[in-house]
């Protein structure tokens, strides 16, 4: 179609002809200016009501087109023009006046002449308002739109009629054997009026043929106005050469049987040129979509609706083992048999019913066959195309071997890796089970030695003993923290929940430690709700917080704060405290599980807290690093993935 712009700019130059028409006509009638309401002296006039319908249809029109929230005025106005057209006619018909002609003004030359019916619109032109009206209400209405833009073609042809009789002086086709003629300005506005309606359906009647983009639409227009303009330009010679008796009838004949021959011939050199020119673009665009084709990484394949192969690419060629002669015409069953994927067929079936896009294999094994009889597993993505042969499918086909080796493989690795996961779980059991066992029966006997012979021991030996023991309960606790990092999210459950409920239950539980140490923890804005592993989550608080209060500085109490940023893909926490802070040097080593960077006599601790709170982070999608100055605090930050909240 012509652009949508240059159809609304036609259209509102149209109706802005027709309203400026009108005006004129009504500015005459109130001013008795004889030749704005007849436009050639000695002609009929147009009459105020016809001027006045044909400013309501104008304004009603361009309501219609460019502004739609006008619409209960633009039926206002129909209804008007309705009721004036068929008022008018009825009066004609039954030979009654109901004093409508001259309503508004009185039509004195008329009734200077003792006309009949003075200030009457003609009978022709109350009929085509009639049809201009319901067409335009029923075109609101989306009903009948077909009918209704022929309707207007009506109109149209009746205008072009009678203008054609103004010019040619032929009374018998202004009147159209009414009584009463039409105007010659009438006829104009009736043609400039019902084209510019028809333009709000440009897509059907003749509208269609005119405004489409097809090589018969552009045909369509440049063909009319050049026949039109010559075979009007002829005839109008023609005319003027008889009516003035400038040449005889045989030279009038003998002119216009050159100037049609000449006239037909320049048109089909046109014709031909437009054509060839479109063929040209044709050829070109069928050699650029076949050397798309041939180039594509994918093995392509063109087949009718019979599934019998029209095109295929060099890939194809070269994946199924085939030449291009025996590909064509063949049934594309010789490429996909049913005995070897039978569910495709199945699939085939609801796809002829319902041609769209498609892609098979993705989800269940698709096999092909290539010529030495070796299947294979493919993909395979059909897409519908319209072409001069009718309705084809355009078969794009990836083989996924290698693909599939390397699922068997990633497969049978995932399988191994939880196999050695299960076990080193296991393991961890097992061996801190067993590491517990002698350490209890160590514990045991110091305190057995301690109960039945401490009286007999020296100062120096319970020393000894005593330091045992503590070493005893040392390695108990470690043997327990590596049973709790190898056990941490092996039971995790997600689930939506607050962080600020979280980090308020964690200060809850260390609320005696924090109380001890006089500390304040703030938390800085409002924290998220997003789905995490909550027993997780919050042992990952706890670690922080833990770690905060425990390393404070000596000269001032902690003062914490735990805060939440959203970034792009990820909330971004941190937990910020004014403690004794970390060398830049230590910020990777203190993540890796039993390291510690303090004396065991300075500060409590096993050195797992950190790895524990690497590993949580890492399970939620994120990371977690810290930012410190020494003796000025630290601040650790963790993320968490929001793409599975």
């Amino acid at each position: 179609m012509y652009a949508t712009t240059k159809i609304r700019f036609l259209q509102n130059t149209l109706l802005f002809t027709v309203f400026l028409i009108s005006y004129l006509v009504i500015y005459g009638w109130f001013n008795n200016i004889e030749v704005l309401k007849s436009i050639i002296p000695g002609y009929i006039s147009m009459k105020f009501n016809t001027a006045l319908c044909f400013i309501f249809l104008s304004i009603s029109i361009l309501i219609e087109s460019n502004a739609k929230q006008l619409t209960f005025l633009s039926s206002i106005l129909n209804v008007s023009v309705l009721i004036i057209a068929a008022t008018s006619y009825s009066q004609e018909l039954f030979d009654l006046d109901f004093g409508i002609d001259q309503l508004i003004i009185a039509d004195n030359n008329a009734i200077e002449a003792n006309e009949a019916f003075p200030g009457r619109m003609s009978p022709i032109t109350s009929i085509l308002f009639i049809i201009m009206t319901l067409s335009s209400i029923f075109i609101k209405a989306k009903k009948k739109l077909l009918y209704m833009q022929y309707a207007l073609h009506f109109v149209t042809l009746m205008s072009v009629i009678a203008t054609i009789g103004y010019i040619f002086h032929a009374p018998d086709f202004y009147t159209l054997n009414f009584m009463t003629s039409m105007a010659v300005h009438t006829s104009v506005a009736f043609f400039l009026l019902s084209v510019s309606t028809s333009l709000i359906n440009p897509h059907l009647g003749l509208a269609g043929i005119f405004t489409g983009e097809q090589v018969g639409n552009v045909m369509a227009r440049r063909l009319f106005l050049q026949m039109f303009s010559a075979t009007f330009i002829i005839i109008l010679l023609q005319y003027l050469g008889h009516k003035y008796n400038l040449v005889t009838i045989e030279f009038h004949m003998a002119t216009f049987a050159i100037a049609a021959i000449i006239v037909n011939l320049f048109i089909i050199c046109e014709t031909t040129v437009m054509l060839n020119r479109k063929e040209t673009k044709k050829r070109m665009a069928q050699e650029n979509f076949r050397l798309v084709v041939e180039s594509a990484p994918n093995a392509l394949i063109k087949f009718d609706t019979k599934g019998n192969i029209v095109m295929i690419n060099k890939q194809a060629e070269k994946m199924f083992g085939y030449d291009r002669e025996l590909f064509i015409r063949k049934s594309i069953d010789m490429l996909v048999p049913d005995s070897v994927s039978p569910h495709y067929y199945k699939n085939m079936d609801y796809y002829n019913l319902k041609p769209e896009s498609s892609y098979f294999g993705a989800s269940r094994d698709l096999y092909a066959v290539r010529s030495d009889g070796t299947k294979f597993p493919v993909e395979i993505d059909l897409n519908p195309i319209t072409t001069e042969g009718g309705a084809m499918v355009l078969a794009s086909i990836i083989d996924i071997t290698e693909r599939k080796k390397n699922e068997n493989i990633i497969t049978n690795q995932m399988i191994e890796l939880q196999m050695k996961n299960k076990e080193m779980e296991e393991f961890n059991y097992i061996a801190s089970h067993d590491l517990q066992e002698p350490l209890r029966t160590l514990s045991n006997y110091v305190t057995l030695i301690e109960e039945d012979y401490g009286n007999e021991l020296c100062d120096e030996l319970k020393l000894h003993l005593k330091t045992m023991d503590n070493a005893v309960s040392r390695m108990s606790l470690l043997v327990h923290s590596i049973l709790d990092f190898g056990r941490l999210g092996r039971d995790k459950l997600l689930s939506i929940e607050n962080c600020n409920g979280i980090v308020q239950n964690v200060i809850e539980d260390l609320g005696t430690l924090i109380h001890d140490a006089q500390a304040v923890i703030k938390i800085d804005g409002t924290l998220p709700t997003i789905n995490v592993y909550q027993t997780e989550l919050r042992q990952l608080f706890q670690n922080l917080i833990n770690n905060a209060v425990k390393f404070r500085r000596v000269d001032a109490p902690p003062e914490i704060t735990i805060g939440a940023i959203k970034k792009e893909r990820f909330y971004e926490f941190y937990v910020k405290d004014n403690g004794i802070g970390i060398n830049p040097k230590h910020y990777e080593r203190i993540f890796h599980i039993f390291q510690r960077l303090v004396k065991q006599d300075q500060y409590e601790g096993h050195g797992i807290g950190l790895a524990n709170c690497r590993k949580i982070a890492e399970m939620h999608g994120g990371k977690i690093w810290v930012e410190s100055i020494p003796g000025y605090g630290s601040t650790f930050k963790f993320t968490i993935s929001n793409l599975a909240l």
